[in-house]
């Protein structure tokens, strides 16, 4: 996989984390009301499943950034220029 899929990879599943997180918050659960005052809660989906979803997804994009930062630290950019004169101030 090149760099450039990885970073596209990792966008994707940084959505789909923020949708699971969303999920695992707000609509876990289904609710019935029956008349007025009662009221049935049911689990609509495995929370142990939505959070092990949620921890592979993380442990991916940990794993992916972490090769991507190692890939730049032994990558050599060749560019000819002098830092000092490219910096130095006006005269």
């Amino acid at each position: 996989m090149t760099i450039n899929e990885l970073l596209v990879c990792m966008k994707i599943v940084r959505e789909r984390l923020s949708d699971l997180k969303g999920l695992r918050s707000q609509v876990a659960t289904t609710e019935r009301y029956y008349g007025q005052v009662e009221k049935s809660v049911e689990p609509q989906y495995d929370l142990k499943k939505v959070d092990r979803k949620i921890t592979e997804l993380q442990n991916f994009l940990y794993l992916a950034d972490a090769t991507i930062k190692q890939s730049n630290a032994t990558t050599i950019a060749d560019i000819n220029m002098d830092m000092d004169e490219l910096l130095s101030p006006l005269d």
